[in-house]
């Protein structure tokens, strides 16, 4: 395996193209395949100091590899909107080297064991605790955001309910806060609710908020299993916007929500959306940080 660069950057988001600027402003040799399309409204942000790969096979060419977060889309595809051709994640890994480093995020077990037998080492990086939790304040701003654009109403003062208390959970309920919004919990583990209930007066499981359903104005959904059923959402009163938040395929029913006329969103990669340019750096931040620990040198 011959080796010209240090990073190759593929696939992914907007996050992937801040995070090549960000490996070429530390030094690093990068190079890129694959990238996302430029958004017309910010056409300045390029990485222009990176190296185009012409295929797939160059992959081989760089020490480390840094792909998509999360790595697969439905049916084990690669995440990247760069190609029309879907692409199988395992055909990544036929590209790869012994010897070589692979970063990305929410690998499927299959493909980490594939690598492993390949010798090629695999650091899932939603598995960083300091990235997950960087992640949880891009994600809560996104999802505040996009509740803003979707709703003809005001969030301050709008009545709000989150559905899960994990790290997500806990940071949009401090923004809700923040801006005055009374927030009601609803998680099924007595314990997060005892969490949940000190910065809410308002906490409960789902069988009780069932009985309160139609007095809220947005509801953030975190949890990833289909927790607003058809049922459920009958319970809504119809102007109710939904923001969810949660892993493919979400956790709304959203052909029942689209027969009842509710306005239910899926938002998945928010921090690559709304805070490309900070979660990149906390991307870099980590994998230096990992190949610290590992006593790996570029």
């Amino acid at each position: 395996m011959t080796i010209h660069y240090d990073f190759a950057v593929a696939g992914g988001d907007m996050r992937h193209r801040y995070l090549a600027e960000e490996l070429i402003r530390r030094g690093y040799r990068v190079c890129q395949y694959a990238l996302c399309d430029m958004p017309s409204e910010n056409p300045a942000v390029f990485p222009s100091g990176a190296t185009p790969l012409s295929s797939i096979t160059e992959l081989s060419s760089a020490s480390c590899v840094i792909s998509s977060i999360p790595l697969c889309r439905s049916e084990n595809l690669w995440n990247q909107s760069h190609d029309a051709e879907k692409v199988p994640i395992h055909e990544i890994l036929s590209h790869l080297q012994p010897g070589q480093i692979f970063f990305a995020g929410s690998i499927p077990e299959s493909f980490q064991t594939a690598a492993a037998s390949a010798d090629i080492q695999v650091y899932d990086l939603m598995e960083q605790t300091s990235l997950s939790y960087f992640n949880t304040v891009a994600t809560a701003e996104g999802a505040i955001c996009e509740a803003i654009k979707q709703s003809p109403l005001n969030l301050r003062g709008s009545r709000c309910a989150v559905f899960g208390y994990g790290k997500c959970g806990q940071m949009i309920c401090q923004y809700l806060n923040g801006i005055l919004c009374p927030v009601y919990v609803v998680s099924e583990p007595s314990n997060e609710r005892v969490f949940a209930s000190l910065i809410t007066r308002h906490t409960g499981t789902r069988q009780d908020f069932e009985a309160i359903a139609g007095q809220f104005d947005h509801i953030f959904n975190t949890i990833p299993a289909k927790i607003l059923t058809a049922e459920l959402l009958t319970k809504l009163k119809p102007s109710a916007v939904i923001i969810d938040i949660a892993s493919a395929p979400g956790g709304v029913d959203y052909e029942a929500a689209r027969q009842l006329g509710i306005a239910a969103h899926f938002c998945p990669g928010l921090p690559g959306k709304y805070a490309p340019a900070s979660s990149a750096e906390a991307v870099v931040e980590t994998i230096e940080q990992i190949l610290k620990e590992q006593t790996i040198c570029l």
